[in-house]
């Protein structure tokens, strides 16, 4: 079990907050280790109680995007220090079933559901009495059919649940407690099917048409806004899912923000100090939960403009790794006619791949703009600086601030305008990856010694952001990326 949950457990029993964790008991252990979410059943009457239970554990409520939200359901996340890993709480106040992207009954039984809860020992916490949940988890699955599911074979999680379940009820209550809450004919349908070997999803058929009848006061929609409703989160779902499939990024949520709004976290490292790895395993890490977006602002191997793309591939071609600093550098140890045509495309090629990038990075701080707005966690690789030109994300015109030539000057000034817009909203956090330059040397031994102490004293240089955190990452890549997502969590 995390350390975070069992405090909160432990939070729980000290303010005499009555809970139980109401279904999928049979995988419990994954669920306290954060592997599976934890739902939890909770009385309204206790609301105020358990949000400052919540909140005083550390947990932050996250707010599903409106086609994704659903009645007295809420969303928790928390965050375990030790492991250096999020999980996610349902809260649930009442239950909320039925079919898949619509549940949309609500039965007012959680108090019978409390009541009959039972101590489990072995993990330390609440559940659901098994009575209860066999009852709950043969209904949930009856509600879910849809017309699409016929022919279908039970889910082989679901017959191994149903089957766990089975060895620890007492089937007469079990039938009983139906019974009462759902009236004879339902328990009529429950009797020939619990025990049973179900195989098929229309095997549950007739017992959800019972169903339907007797919960018809507890629907929240007719048929017609039922289908309509149903259909639009499908296809919302859908969408979201391929793209995040795809890695495509959006700047729109899909499941998940913050009711505080978004944050910005900016990371810089010279080469070899695990950038890529970091930014890999933070977005892999909280795009789990909620919506993250991640956007490049440098100008090499990352994403790039159509425009820009087949000038990178000539500029490695002629200069080094583009057509900053190590080009120059390059170029001078060439003498004669060669170092001449090298420098005469440099110098012509130099303005059109400035404003060119100038162009990109004013688009991507829009979008860095508008995916914070919307409540998005944006990470960034790289950021546009004015501390030190020429190189590190900085203006590449800046000889020509003080041009006697009107269009030059005036060129140069714009693109100078565009990188000091990211200082105007500049990002909440900017995380820096510090490494000697022995390490990075040995990690990257295409760089030269120059090349990344240069690197190094523009990353200490840079003070643009809200928070400013150096992170060690010549440890261990758990370590290292354990530490920024602590500092992120103290952030969203």
């Amino acid at each position: 079990m995390l350390n975070s949950i069992q405090k909160l457990l432990e939070a729980f029993e000290k303010n005499n907050i009555l809970y139980c964790h109401w279904k999928s008991n049979e995988h419990l252990k994954e669920s306290l280790n954060g592997d599976t979410d934890l739902d939890m059943l909770f009385l309204p009457s206790q609301r105020l109680e358990i949000e400052e239970v919540l909140s005083k554990c550390g947990l932050k409520r996250f707010r599903a995007v409106h086609l994704m939200q659903y009645n007295a359901i809420e969303d928790y996340i928390g965050f375990d220090n030790q492991e250096g890993k999020i999980w996610h709480l349902h809260l649930h106040y009442k239950l909320t079933l039925g079919e898949k992207h619509l549940k949309g009954y609500t039965l007012p039984w959680n108090k019978d559901i409390i009541n009959n809860r039972r101590y489990d020992a072995e993990h330390g916490i609440y559940i659901s009495n098994p009575n209860d949940e066999y009852m709950l988890l043969l209904i949930r699955i009856a509600l879910k059919l849809r017309w699409r599911d016929y022919g279908k074979r039970l889910a082989d999680n679901d017959r191994q649940e149903l089957q766990w379940l089975l060895d620890r009820i007492d089937i007469k209550q079990t039938v009983s407690n139906v019974e009462k809450l759902f009236g004879e004919s339902v328990a009529g349908e429950f009797r020939k099917l619990i025990g049973k070997n179900i195989i098929y999803k229309n095997d549950l058929l007739q017992m959800q048409k019972k169903l339907r009848l007797v919960l018809k006061p507890f629907h929240s929609f007719d048929r017609f806004s039922s289908w309509i409703t149903r259909s639009k989160r499908e296809v919302f779902w859908l969408i979201g899912g391929i793209s995040r499939r795809l890695g495509i990024n959006s700047v729109k949520p899909s499941r998940r923000i913050a009711p505080s709004g978004g944050t910005v976290v900016t990371f810089l490292g010279c080469d070899g100090a695990g950038k890529s790895t970091t930014l890999n395993f933070i977005k892999k890490e909280f795009g789990k939960k909620i919506d993250v977006c991640q956007i490049y602002m440098g100008s090499g191997d990352g994403s790039s403009s159509l425009l820009r793309y087949p000038m990178k591939l000539v500029a490695r071609k002629v200069g080094g790794k583009g057509l900053g600093a190590s080009f120059t550098l390059n170029n001078n140890r060439q003498p004669g006619f060669k170092k001449k045509v090298k420098y005469f495309f440099y110098a012509s090629a130099k303005a059109i791949w400035a404003v060119t990038l100038a162009f990109e990075k004013r688009k991507k701080l829009k979008q860095i703009t508008k995916a914070r707005n919307n409540g998005l966690l944006v990470l960034t690789d790289r950021y546009p600086q004015i501390e030190t030109f020429g190189y590190n994300d900085g203006p590449l015109l800046f000889k020509w601030m003080e041009s006697p030539n009107k269009l030059l000057r005036g060129i140069a000034n714009w693109e100078f305008k565009i990188y000091e817009t990211g200082y105007r909203n500049a990002p909440d956090v900017l995380i820096k990856l510090m490494v000697s330059p022995e390490t990075a040397i040995q990690r990257k031994p295409e760089m030269t010694r120059t090349e990344i102490e240069n690197k190094i004293n523009t990353v200490i240089s840079m003070n643009f952001a809200l928070r400013i955190e150096a992170v060690n990452t010549e440890t261990s890549i758990k370590s290292s990326c354990s530490e920024v997502m602590k500092i992120i969590w103290e952030e969203i």
